[in-house]
């Protein structure tokens, strides 16, 4: 939840308390690259998933005598597809290597967190769009898909934030 919580006059015992007093802010900022490197690699995992289920419809569907695979428009744009998710993928195992190394890696995290959870929802309305109607339809599982991979964009600080994240660390000099 966001929603803002507020203590007036609450005494904590000391060994109740957990890090340092009047710094659980940075305690929270220090867990945000870890919550922003799984969404990233969460939404690679969603988008891998879309692809596979896909690519199986795909080369199942017919349409004027032929199997959509047939069209190389599909075939070319599913492969791109692919590219960029494996891309997404080096970049988030990048960032969570900077990170378990104790690296500074605010920049790398939010570089992956912003590309993949944008990635997942190209995808997956991509993904949607070659399954026809179907996949507008509630019991299939590609139109959960979309619905769910929505929020990886806004969870974990928007993409805005993110591209923001990145701009600062992007001065020279």
């Amino acid at each position: 939840d966001t929603a803002e919580l507020v203590f007036e006059n609450c005494r904590v015992p000391k060994e109740n308390i957990l890090g340092e007093v009047n710094k659980g802010f940075y305690s929270i900022m220090r867990n945000f690259q870890n919550e922003r490197t799984v969404l990233a690699a969460q939404s690679m995992g969603e988008a891998s998933k879309a692809l596979e289920l896909t690519l199986q419809y795909v080369q199942e569907r017919k349409a004027f005598g032929e199997t959509l695979w047939d069209k190389q428009t599909i075939r070319q744009r599913l492969a791109m597809l692919q590219a960029k998710v494996e891309a997404g993928r080096q970049l988030t195992y990048h960032a969570a290597w900077l990170d378990s190394m104790g690296q500074d890696c605010v920049k790398e995290v939010s570089m992956a967190k912003a590309f993949c959870c944008e990635l997942v929802n190209e995808t997956m309305y991509t993904c949607q769009q070659f399954h026809g109607g179907f996949g507008y339809v509630r019991e299939s599982a590609i139109e959960r898909m979309v619905r769910d991979a929505r929020v990886q964009s806004i969870g974990g600080g928007a993409t805005e934030v993110m591209l923001e994240e990145i701009s600062k660390r992007s001065i020279i000099g």
